[in-house]
């Protein structure tokens, strides 16, 4: 388990590098009031779907592991009870299906997550990645990515913000 305090950048960079991991949500000095587990995909703990900029300063914590257990036992050693589980991405149910992915699929999550780590250092700056941009990265047409973009999304793996209807591609 690690443990980040003072450390934003590397919190953020642990969250990115460990989609499979799990982050307990908690104050430095943790307490039964705030003891949250997240999936490290949750974007109630990732920065490009809040405003927030303070993850692991002043009253602040969190807590990183590949294993929920040794969160919880962390949790309960620490203040004698357990952590709650946040409703919005339900750590604690396990993922029933294995996702699999194309060649296409993990090419697509190759180019959005190196744009984004381009982008994590520059303080909080607003980026606006489009399904045209990927597509010129990968010498397609976004009729071509259309399709796996949509696989992506609805199995979690990709996340988009602004206005779409459902069933469209921004």
């Amino acid at each position: 388990m690690f443990l980040f305090l003072d450390e934003d950048q590397a919190y953020l960079n642990w969250v990115l590098h460990h989609r499979t991991g799990f982050v307990l949500d908690c104050l430095r000095h943790p307490t039964k009031a705030r003891l949250v587990i997240h999936r490290a995909t949750c974007p109630e703990i990732k920065r490009s779907e809040s405003k927030r900029t303070h993850w692991t300063t002043g009253k602040h914590a969190k807590g990183c592991s590949l294993d929920i257990e040794q969160l919880k036992a962390w949790a309960k050693d620490q203040t004698g009870h357990e952590p709650t589980y946040c409703s919005q991405c339900s750590p604690h149910q396990e993922i029933e299906t294995q996702t699999h992915l194309t060649k296409l699929d993990r090419d697509i999550l190759d180019v959005v997550l190196e744009i984004a780590s381009i982008h994590i250092d520059e303080n909080d700056q607003a980026y606006a990645l489009t399904l045209g941009m990927v597509a010129r990265c990968l010498a397609k047409t976004e009729g071509q990515l259309t399709a796996a973009l949509a696989r992506l999304i609805d199995d979690g793996l990709l996340v988009i913000s602004g206005k779409a209807r459902p069933g469209e591609i921004p």
